[in-house]
């Protein structure tokens, strides 16, 4: 899948052996040595992904000009991925907290980036999609022009969380974590409140096989697009990015942090209401295009698509096929008199 990077960093070595890798994988590659220029180059270009640098001499760092970003309509939905060699908790949660979709540590683990990188960009490409079709609904006048963003309809978000773990200790830490907003439910022990917003699933259990699991819900009709938090060895590259070439959205690593634990769930699922949000719209905006608000009745574009392959099917012997058209004497009259919202 080939698409648009922008990568930002203070450091021309840097910045030069990020595009040489991306590059070598077929994606084009932007660069930005400020935060402030990335902010603006973001807005003017439109990139599919950024990876930020944190620590940047002069103007913003890398988590104010994800603040930024993320505070922009233009720029609000391009996914972020902070690289910094701060690797430590608070700065993480900082990062997370700032809006960034990841977080990843320098020196960059080649295998990881790769696998982050196709990730977001493969969410990337079915929000830009569900957004393209909402944009021509309201061109089309069938959507609201003036509707609210579903990003800021559902930026506080509260659901049910479904947990896959063996281990008794971390089903507490995720209880502990997530109980505090959501309603958390263990598979197998627990009853669920409704659908899941989120799934939790270790890949380090013992009484299951994790990756199944992901697997499975990735083939599943129900569950294709629920966003999954895999539990995982920090140190285990390979089961990492396995996981997320399984479909996992995200990661985090064991013992869990609880204040990581809540930041990313919060991203995970703000993103699912989001694009459920994007998906409704959509399926009203079909339904108001072929039916008639006021009576709920298939409308003439409906019928004059439909028409011709039921005359069709009548032809060649299948059930006959009749119109009936109602006129109402002297309507003209009425609606020049009281105006089109009387005659309705």
């Amino acid at each position: 899948m080939s698409a648009r990077i922008l990568v930002v960093d203070d450091l021309e070595a840097n910045r030069r052996l990020l595009e040489a890798k991306l590059g070598a994988d077929y994606y084009d590659v932007l660069t930005a040595q400020r935060g402030e220029e990335a902010v603006q180059l973001a807005k003017r270009e439109k990139p599919d992904l950024i990876l930020m640098d944190v620590m940047m001499p002069g103007g913003i760092d890398g988590y104010e000009a994800c603040r930024r970003l993320k505070a922009m309509p233009e720029t609000k939905h391009i996914p972020v991925v902070i690289l910094t060699t701060l690797d430590d908790r608070d700065n993480k949660l900082r990062g997370l907290q700032a809006g960034a979709e990841e977080f990843l540590p320098k020196p960059i683990d080649d295998v990881q980036l790769m696998a982050r990188v196709k990730s977001l960009l493969g969410l990337k490409v079915v929000i830009d999609e569900l957004r393209a079709r909402e944009a021509n609904g309201k061109r089309l006048g069938v959507i609201d022009e003036d509707a609210r963003d579903p990003l800021e309809q559902h930026r506080l978000v509260a659901g049910n969380v479904l947990v896959v773990e063996d281990n008794a200790t971390q089903i507490k830490a995720i209880k502990s974590a997530l109980g505090v907003e959501h309603r958390v439910a263990v598979m197998g022990v627990d009853e669920a409140a409704g659908p899941p917003d989120l799934c939790v699933v270790s890949v380090t259990a013992r009484a299951f096989d994790g990756f199944r699991v992901i697997a499975r819900m990735r083939s599943g009709e129900a569950t294709r697009h629920l966003p999954i938090l895999a539990v995982v060895e920090p140190d285990d590259r390979k089961r990492i990015v396995r996981a997320l070439e399984l479909g996992a959205h995200d990661v985090i690593g064991r013992p869990i942090d609880e204040e990581e634990l809540v930041a990313r769930a919060r991203t995970l699922m703000r993103r699912k209401r989001y694009v459920d949000a994007l998906r409704t719209r959509l399926d009203q905006s079909l339904e108001l295009a072929i039916t008639d608000q006021l009576t709920g009745l298939y409308n003439r574009r409906f019928l004059f698509n439909q028409l011709a392959p039921l005359v069709q099917r009548a032809q060649c012997g299948g059930d006959q096929v009749s119109v009936m058209t109602i006129d109402i004497d002297h309507f003209k009259r009425l609606n020049d008199t009281y105006g089109h919202d009387v005659g309705d």
